[in-house]
């Protein structure tokens, strides 16, 4: 006598599959982050964002962590100034676009909005190095040397790539 069939189901193998998928991705994932370079690890030398507009990168990552976080508690207190100079920026960008399709073009309009972008922009990076030298005053000879260092290291890196 003959054993009654099974009713196949059509939708367990596209499970399978997609099920199969889902845990290869995971993996991927997991192992491509453990081999990518230590700059987009997001470990702890990530610099904070606030932090990167005002200072350059390599100047914030060579500082020890106690003087990046005290570094970074001192760009939060100057949270408003930064805010203001980037909606400064902000502003005077959209300006350099309406001057840039305006008919006729008036170079001399572009040209002055750049010097004022130009001023906004150094009137930050001057905030940033204020804050980085006041945190490099307040450190020992040993501890500037040890910056020293770190931040030639971390430069002869970036000249690599």
């Amino acid at each position: 006598m003959k054993e009654p069939t099974k009713p196949r189901r059509r939708w367990v193998m596209p499970l399978l599959f997609i099920s199969l998928s889902l845990n290869l991705l995971v993996v991927g994932a997991i192992v491509g982050r453990s081999f990518a370079p230590d700059d987009h690890r997001g470990n702890r030398d990530r610099v904070p964002g606030a932090l990167r507009s005002v200072i350059g990168e390599p100047f914030v990552r060579a500082l020890e962590p106690d003087d990046r976080r005290a570094l970074v508690e001192d760009v939060r207190r100057e949270a408003r100034k930064i805010r203001e100079n980037r909606e400064s920026l902000r502003g005077r960008f959209e300006t350099f676009l309406t001057a840039l399709r305006a008919d006729p073009f008036v170079a001399e309009d572009v040209k002055r909005l750049l010097q004022e972008q130009r001023q906004v922009a150094q009137g930050r990076q001057e905030l940033g190095e204020t804050l980085l030298l006041n945190r490099l005053t307040e450190m020992d000879a040993a501890a500037r040397a040890a910056y020293a260092d770190r931040l030639e290291k971390s430069l002869k890196a970036l000249r690599r790539r």
